[in-house]
């Protein structure tokens, strides 16, 4: 199994924290059809094992070593990441400032509320794409901001959080939590 494969799926995996083939394709990039098999490769190897429901997987101990070991093979520039990490801090904030006051917001404020999420998911989609500029494994992230995006620019609300849909705070979620796997830093620092 090629290694960059293998750490997207993975780090897919570890993203969710327990995922079914389907939401592994998506995060890391791939057909479903390859992600079940990558899964299947995995699960044999000790990498990943049945989570609570028999349709998801988890990491495993081995999988975290693993994960640990292509993560430190990978070819990207750490530094350029990191300094990226920064300007994703900054977009991290207002994403999440403004999907909270879309959320409180009062039926006849929904339009301005949804319409400052979608500024701010234009400033989302550019960090992520300069991430994927200098570690290319980030690359599905812009494409999929673009796509929830443009659902809710049309209207479907629930791009903006429902856990139903590949909704912008998930897809947002999801990055951070890779940068941070990635950087090798926690979430609580």
């Amino acid at each position: 199994m090629d290694a960059a494969h293998e750490l997207a799926v993975l780090m897919a995996v570890r993203v969710h924290g327990r995922a079914d083939a389907v939401a592994v394709a998506r995060t890391a990039g791939v057909d479903a059809g390859a992600a079940a098999a990558t899964l299947a490769a995995l699960r044999a190897a000790g990498a990943v094992a049945p989570a609570p429901s028999a349709a998801t997987v988890t990491l495993t101990d081995q999988g975290r070593v693993r994960l640990a070991l292509l993560l430190a093979g990978e070819r990207r520039d750490a530094g350029r990441v990191a300094e990226v990490y920064e300007t994703f801090v900054v977009a991290d904030r207002e994403l999440k400032r403004a999907i909270t006051a879309w959320q409180l917001a009062a039926d006849g404020r929904k339009d301005a509320a949804r319409d400052a999420v979608l500024t701010v998911a234009a400033t989302a989609g550019g960090v992520a794409a300069a991430i994927a500029a200098v570690a290319p494994r980030f690359a599905p992230y812009p494409g999929r901001i673009a796509v929830a995006a443009g659902a809710i620019a049309t209207g479907d609300a629930r791009f903006v959080a429902s856990p139903r849909v590949d909704a912008l705070h998930q897809i947002w979620f999801e990055l951070h939590e890779d940068l941070l796997a990635t950087l090798g830093r926690s979430r609580a620092a």
